[in-house]
């Protein structure tokens, strides 16, 4: 069937029996019981039977099968009918069914050919809901049927399908995505989830329908992450509460030694597995804290990507202002993710920043300066002041004192109209070794009823909750600040009266540095781990050539539009044994590298580049573009042999600066 056919069959008559399966095209998996069974109708039809619970692992095992298909040339330079029977299909994970779209992308690219219309048989309605989602990422039309025989019916009877409708420019109020973020909040931390379908939620035809559908998708991963949860934690409590009575039978049998250490052996064994347990509920905690982060920030950073390049184009006011609607809607979304994983992950007891040697006055220099603008555009007047006695130099956590006083910062600019916000530092006591500080934040703006005061500091709460409210947020703010106050060993407090303001301050307790390493630190200033040779201008690169290495088409368009704009050029690789490929051939001026890719990922892609001995120039400039967005990726990335880092969403501003250190034209 050549490519000007489509989707006609002509006078022959298709059936499941003409179907040709042959012995090294079909997986099954019998750890997981996931299946892949794939069947042709040479130049004509691809069949495949997927059944089991599937997951990456499962998946990753049936793509070689699945291309093995493809290097018949059944398909080669042609348009081809697709069948995909999902009644077997327990479940599928969004892990397991991005690598099979993209796989199926790459072959299709590959082999010239193309699926004129794809029949899903048997699926469930989730399924269903996460295959729309797809679609796109495939660039298929999709017709859901009950069965394989229904399918082949619709093929046989020539019945031409009907062409999806054209997208058209979508306008996103402020309201409507202050009610969306409201929403998700809701699906993704109530307890009770949600009692009707998706439709009964959120219409099909709303803008935002695909990332609502996504975080459906993992709000059912997370109620069954939390079940997993709760039946582990009562197996730990009913360990626990056998330690204990083996313990009570050791105080009454103390006369019999032999018997008194045989219960202290069980007892160790029992502690020792409630321990593995615990580990690994938090562990499981972590992964899906990363996932959801993935997820969530990849199609983000389209949306704010493209966003920020429509921007610099010329635009009529309409235009400029449906474009600003949409570029401040998704910024306050990515902060919505960005406040709700940070409170997830102190919840989850993912504190652990060492203690580092900083300058406060620096530090409180810093933060009033980045608030300014912000207190301007209201005209509030924003102020820092420190005593005298407080020294330069101390030693604690100036990551977490950064985040609490932006927060309160934030929180006093959101509630103040007229007036002014005050940042202070006071000395409390002063020893040889350490000082006390009590550091305050004061506004002169509406204030917060006593009545109300206890609940303030509570996850998800804001005073006034009425659909009339002037500021929104997810009322995390607060909760994150007490919690990162009590790591730090204070007590957050507030004196606030209605109408008249408030003072959130806290107590903390610093060290005192004896020989500073300030200045030796200041003198390093710029110097990056992940950096060789020193800064760039030592060597200037002059090339303009770039490597994208991503396999996710919509970034690699965001990718390829912010850098060819700024006069780079740019070539693809769609994933990391491509990337070396590709090292191989040319020698290019930077690499951007993905990380989560099938085939070879990031991370190992970087490391056959810097060891392997293969590659034109295994010294090139490797910069991770990634949506893992946790300190410990960017650690993981430097660990890889990687030089810098930059986390999706990617803003031009920040994409620009890293190509200016690594690669100036």
């Amino acid at each position: 069937m050549s490519k000007s056919q489509g989707h006609q069959t002509g006078e022959m008559h298709f059936s499941y029996e003409m179907l040709e399966f042959r012995p090294e095209w079909q997986f099954d998996d019998s750890d997981s019981g996931v299946y892949y069974h794939s069947a042709v109708i040479p130049g004509k039809l691809f069949y495949t039977s997927l059944g089991g619970d599937v997951q990456l692992q499962a998946a990753q095992k049936g793509i070689p099968y699945i291309e093995r298909v493809f290097a018949e040339g059944f398909f080669n330079d042609r348009d081809y009918i697709r069948i995909a029977d999902y009644s077997g299909v327990s479940k599928a994970t969004i892990n397991s069914r991005l690598l099979y779209a993209k796989t199926l992308n790459r072959l299709n690219a590959k082999y010239n050919c193309n699926p004129v219309v794809t029949y899903i048989c048997g699926a469930s309605q989730m399924l269903k809901a996460m295959l729309r989602i797809f679609s796109n990422v495939v660039n298929q039309h999709f017709v859901f049927v009950d069965s394989v025989e229904e399918a082949f019916g619709l093929i046989n009877k020539q019945i031409p399908e009907p062409t999806p409708p054209e997208k058209e420019d979508l306008v996103i109020t402020r309201k409507e995505i202050e009610d969306f973020a409201a929403m998700c909040g809701n699906l993704l931390f109530n307890e009770q989830g949600d009692k009707g379908s998706d439709e009964d939620v959120i219409p099909p035809d709303h803008p935002l329908i695909e990332l609502y559908r996504i975080v459906v998708l993992l709000r059912n991963d997370l109620v069954e992450l939390r079940d997993k949860e709760k039946k582990q934690s009562e197996r730990t409590e009913k360990a626990l509460e056998d330690a204990h009575r083996l313990n009570e039978r050791l105080a009454e049998e103390k006369s019999n030694v032999e018997e008194k250490e045989k219960i202290q052996q069980d007892l160790i064994e029992n502690l020792k597995k409630a321990r593995v347990e615990a580990e690994s509920a938090n562990k499981a905690k972590s992964e899906f804290l990363a996932n959801i982060s993935h997820e969530v920030r990849t199609p983000l950073h389209a949306v704010i990507g493209m966003t920020e390049l429509l921007l610099e184009t010329k635009l009529d006011k309409d235009q400029r202002y449906y474009t600003d609607t949409l570029y401040s809607s998704s910024r306050m979304l990515l902060l919505l993710i960005n406040d709700i994983l940070d409170f997830s992950r102190i919840e989850a007891g993912r504190i652990d920043e060492e203690k580092k040697e900083f300058n406060l006055r620096q530090l409180f220099h810093d933060i009033v300066d980045v608030m300014k603008e912000r207190a301007s555009y209201k005209g509030l007047v924003l102020s820092g002041s420190l005593d005298q006695g407080v020294p330069s130099s101390l030693l604690g956590y100036p990551g977490y004192m950064k985040q609490i006083l932006l927060n309160l910062i934030q929180n006093a600019i959101k509630f103040t109209y007229r007036g002014e916000v005050l940042v202070t530092a006071s000395l409390v006591s002063d020893s040889p070794k350490e000082v006390i500080l009590r550091i305050s934040v004061k506004d002169t703006g509406i204030g917060i009823p006593e009545d109300q005061q206890h609940q303030i500091f509570q996850p998800f709460t804001q005073i006034d909750s009425s659909s009339t409210r002037k500021e929104g947020g997810t009322g995390l703010g607060l909760a994150i600040v007490r919690k990162l106050v009590d790591f730090m060993g204070g007590e957050i407090q507030l004196e606030s009266s209605e109408k008249e303001g408030s003072t959130f301050s806290f107590t903390v307790t610093f060290e005192k540095v004896e020989r500073s390493a300030m200045e030796v630190a200041e003198d390093d200033a710029g110097m990056d781990p992940g950096r060789k040779n020193g800064a760039v201008s030592e060597t200037i690169v002059n090339k303009q050539q770039v490597l994208v290495v991503e396999d996710n088409t919509i970034n690699q368009k965001v990718a390829q539009a912010m850098l060819e704009k700024m006069g780079y050029e740019i070539d693809i690789a769609f994933n990391g044994a491509e990337a070396v490929e590709a090292l191989q051939r040319k020698e290019y001026g930077l690499v951007l590298m993905d990380l989560q890719m099938p085939i070879m990922d990031g991370y190992e892609a970087t490391k056959t580049i810097r060891n392997s001995g293969q590659v034109l120039n295994s010294d090139i400039p490797i910069v991770a573009m990634t949506a893992n967005a946790t300190k410990e990726d960017r650690q993981q990335c430097i660990d890889a042999g990687m030089n810098d880092y930059i986390p999706k969403p990617v803003e031009r501003k920040v994409m620009k600066e890293k190509m200016e250190r690594w690669l100036p034209l």
